[in-house]
């Protein structure tokens, strides 16, 4: 995704680095988690309501929950108290909404950027056991990890390209980007696995990057449609080049805990990722789990009395343990 100059330029730096032991440029992970809740843990009509709030709304609400009632900083407190994490902390992991999609669909998610290289990286195995929590306490059918740097990995590589956006990339204008990508391949948009999530790539303080993941369709097809569909939006760019400039795609590790909450009431298929967790741990994430669905059923009852706007701006407040 370089051209030579670049690559050339990077290599020496690395050589550089590694002559005078300095630790090169830390490597990133990133975790997508959903607030909105999975269908078969809310049921249809619930999750048809949740979604007619509109992604403003949702954002909003969103950033409520990270920012007021700390949902994602809970799980990584029971998590490190607990002992089930160790090497996560404030100067190599921060959390932001922003938009993820995934067939069709555009949410906010909470986002984790998470350096995981160097003395003070986050390893691989918090990493999974994050994102494991993350998705049982969020009530989510499935989540995703991916490190754009390291194709070794976690699970398995994919291919994924970046398209960067010029200023500030809001959720709306991510969505708005996806919604059109659809337009020209409806594959790349509600195929099976299609989706992105929006990203502070290279380091971008902007956030305004979107990754989007392979889906089930030829890489040939994924490049074309979304390089069309990148060269057609203003402020857009296609940023995973080959040395000749051209094109194309890069790999990333990846992973997809996930859980069917129809086979498994319980969540167990996180909570089987969570290495042999305590009772305490197990009780502490369950209350956690509890007051998320709480803050749902809060955000149902304000849309069914017409009262999101005033709900989210003056009424809003964190649930209870």
């Amino acid at each position: 995704m370089k051209t030579q100059p670049r690559t050339t330029r990077l290599t020496i730096a690395v050589l550089l680095a590694a002559t005078l032991g300095v630790h090169p440029l830390a490597a990133i992970t990133y975790i997508s988690v959903e607030p909105i809740p999975n269908r078969d843990v809310v049921g249809q009509d619930a999750l048809d309501r949740l979604l007619s709030a509109g992604y403003p709304n949702l954002e909003r609400w969103s950033n409520r929950l990270l920012n007021d009632c700390g949902i994602v900083q809970n799980v990584i407190d029971v998590l490190t108290v607990n002992g089930a994490i160790s090497t996560v902390n404030s100067g190599n992991t921060s959390v932001r909404v922003a938009a993820g999609g995934f067939e069709a669909v555009t949410n906010p998610s909470f986002v984790a950027t998470v350096g995981d290289s160097g003395d003070d990286g986050v390893s691989e195995e918090d990493v999974n056991v994050l994102d494991n929590a993350l998705g049982y306490v969020l009530n989510q059918g499935g989540t995703a990890h991916f490190s754009p740097d390291n194709a070794k990995a976690y699970s398995f590589p994919l291919d994924y390209a970046v398209v960067t956006f010029a200023g500030t990339l809001t959720g709306t204008e991510a969505k708005a980007f996806f919604d059109y990508l659809g337009t020209i391949d409806f594959a790349l948009w509600g195929g099976l696995i299609a989706g992105f999530t929006q990203i502070d790539f290279a380091g971008s303080p902007a956030n305004n990057s979107m990754l989007f993941l392979k889906p089930a369709a030829t890489k040939r097809r994924f490049i074309d449609g979304l390089s069309t569909a990148a060269r057609t939006t203003a402020g857009a760019t296609y940023v995973t080049l080959n040395n000749s400039g051209e094109p194309t795609t890069a790999k990333a590790g990846i992973a997809f805990p996930g859980n069917d909450w129809i086979a498994f009431p319980a969540g167990d298929q996180y909570l089987t990722n969570l290495n042999n967790p305590s009772p305490q741990l197990l009780a502490a994430l369950a209350s956690l789990r509890q007051q998320h669905l709480q803050a749902v059923a809060d955000l149902l009852d304000a849309l069914d009395r017409n009262k999101v706007g005033q709900y989210l701006n003056r009424q809003f407040s964190c649930p209870a343990s």
